[in-house]
């Protein structure tokens, strides 16, 4: 990497190949995976539902997190959404896992309105050059998903024991920007895109691996808590 490059072309860049992955996958129908929902069966009138959408997909799988990751963003995280599936239906919540295979980003939302959720959550994890680690959470321009990517980020800082310049805070992102594509597709649904580790760096990565479960239930819980 151009040790010269600064964090804005860096984005710019990442931004670029988002759009190149993005429309690459929407050229392959063949790829498409159909959502795995859950639908509780008790005497209980309504659930509340949690959208989770699994970042990448198959054929263009995202960042390599090193030991004990081992895997691409992708892999990891279809691991970390049925978790959060399964947390989630103890808690009495609805869970949908939708992928970006076949139909890209805006073809994934698509499904996911038509399930009409309460929230939703992209997994993904950070990578960069290996040292550098920390927390952060997307959010787009509907305002009450800057209530929901805090909510979410709060308890992953408290997950991690974040504090500092680690806790990298949550960012709003427009379209045409790093991740804007992904959290603007939602009009009247809150939503955000965590990114809660570096797969790529040591200390990061152990976190991943050891805390992938609470990792879980925390998203779980801030639905629970803002959405019953």
């Amino acid at each position: 990497m151009d040790e010269h490059l600064n964090e804005d072309d860096l984005l710019q860049l990442l931004f670029q190949a988002e759009e190149y992955e993005d429309a690459l996958d929407a050229l392959h129908p063949e790829d498409e995976v159909k959502p795995d929902l859950t639908k509780l069966k008790t005497l209980r009138f309504t659930f509340s539902k949690l959208a989770i959408v699994v970042g990448h997909t198959e054929r263009n799988p995202g960042a390599k997190g090193i030991s004990p990751i081992s895997n691409y963003e992708y892999f990891w995280n279809k691991r970390l959404a049925k978790l959060i599936q399964s947390f989630a239906n103890s808690n009495d919540i609805e869970c949908g896992i939708f992928f970006r295979d076949g139909v890209g980003i805006v073809g994934a939302y698509k499904k996911v309105v038509q399930w009409s959720p309460h929230s939703c959550v992209e997994l993904h994890f950070n990578a960069y050059n290996g040292a550098v680690t920390g927390t952060e959470t997307l959010y787009g321009l509907y305002d009450p998903s800057r209530e929901w990517a805090q909510n979410i980020q709060n308890l992953m800082v408290e997950l991690y024991e974040r504090s500092g310049k680690l806790n990298r805070g949550i960012k709003k992102r427009a379209i045409g920007e790093r991740g804007g594509k992904n959290v603007n597709q939602l009009e009247n649904i809150p939503s955000c895109l965590i990114e809660p580790y570096f797969g790529d760096a040591s200390k990061d990565a152990f976190l991943a691996d050891n805390y992938l479960n609470e990792l879980a239930k925390s998203i779980v819980t801030a639905h629970k808590n803002s959405f019953g």
